[in-house]
């Protein structure tokens, strides 16, 4: 198994980086916007140029999350949208003139934030895809890898509504997260107890600075309008929960973490954050989990993008690429569909 690394391209081969955009831009199918930037983009050799000098991981997010950050106003993305149509060639359209008119006038700016910041996003909907792993009989400490600001160590405060082949409501109050269940799912009756709440991420988020949840905004595709309004809410959520942020390498503050705690069962989970590493890396988290699991219960919970242009996977188990496939699910969490 390769996890998908998008940063592997040559930087000085446009042709790659073309082939990487595109790569990306199938992984964005509910944003026709950025769908047809990025299909613009991979016809545009100054785009491409600058995409190239991009180091950090994706590259795409970051460039479209700092375009966002540096617009004048909240409302001037949206302006474009009337331009697009399915029929029209992005390099052509006049939203596509647009967004490459900000980013070649503002091309040292979007590179220094995008050269300072992570693709950190905190998708609440995401703790909908991992509720149905997390055990209910005892109470449990969840550790988060690659937490960004920890929103979802606060899944328990927050509200389901899983509709389709199996249905249950769990929580009260906002956000509420909406999940569209396919095939024999097992869900949970009860919200889980969590014991301890930790965070652990290379740099950590402070959602409660307004600088910091700005990216957090930014990072959201701009049609999305839902998903804008479940993060402001879980950031209000964040404020009353004690939640412990670690920065650091995820595989040695795992060890740190867990030897630290109190006796109980261990939930570890990562969503979306462990297919930017490099595979040892992958191995010493692997190795972390492995420690921690002969001292105490550990249940490992991986959702992640394994093969490019496919849903992402959810296994269950030590090792994230030995594990069973248990579910697939929208990356933005949506739906959930049984592997079975």
């Amino acid at each position: 198994m390769a996890l998908i690394n998008w940063s592997s391209a040559d930087r000085t081969d446009l042709a790659r980086i073309a082939a990487e955009v595109l790569s990306w831009e199938r992984s964005v199918p509910d944003s026709p916007l950025y769908s047809a930037f990025a299909l613009g983009i991979a016809e545009d050799p100054d785009l491409l140029r600058l995409v190239a000098r991009i180091d950090n991981v994706p590259p795409m997010n970051l460039l479209l999350g700092a375009v966002k950050l540096t617009l004048s106003s909240a409302d001037a993305l949206a302006a474009w949208y009337p331009h697009l149509t399915s029929q029209a060639r992005p390099a052509g359209d006049a939203a596509f003139a647009a967004f490459r008119d900000h980013v070649l006038s503002r091309a040292d700016e979007l590179l220094a934030i995008a050269a300072t910041h992570r693709t950190q996003t905190n998708e609440t909907a995401r703790a909908a895809v991992l509720l149905p792993w997390i055990p209910t009989e005892v109470p449990v400490h969840a550790i988060d890898l690659g937490a960004s600001a920890g929103l979802n160590l606060c899944l328990d405060r927050f509200s389901y509504a899983y509709t389709g082949d199996r249905a249950a409501r769990l929580g009260r109050g906002e956000p509420r997260l909406d999940c569209e269940v396919h095939g024999d799912i097992a869900l949970p009756t009860r919200l889980p107890e969590l014991a301890s709440r930790t965070g652990i991420d290379l740099s950590p988020i402070d959602a409660t600075d307004p600088d910091a949840a700005a990216w957090l905004e930014a990072l959201v595709w701009p049609e999305h309008q839902d998903r804008l309004e479940r993060l402001r809410a879980a950031i209000e959520v964040r404020r009353s929960v004690d939640v412990r942020m670690v920065a650091g390498d995820a595989a040695t503050a795992l060890a740190d973490v867990v030897a630290a705690l109190p006796p109980g069962a261990v939930v570890i989970w990562h969503t979306i954050a462990l297919y930017q590493a490099p595979p040892p890396v992958l191995a010493d988290i692997d190795a972390a989990v492995a420690a921690a699991a002969r001292t105490r219960e550990v249940v490992r919970i991986g959702f992640e993008p394994v093969t490019a242009g496919q849903d992402p996977e959810i296994r269950v188990g030590p090792v994230f690429a030995d594990a069973p496939v248990v579910a697939r699910a929208h990356p933005h969490g949506r739906w959930l569909q049984s592997a079975a």
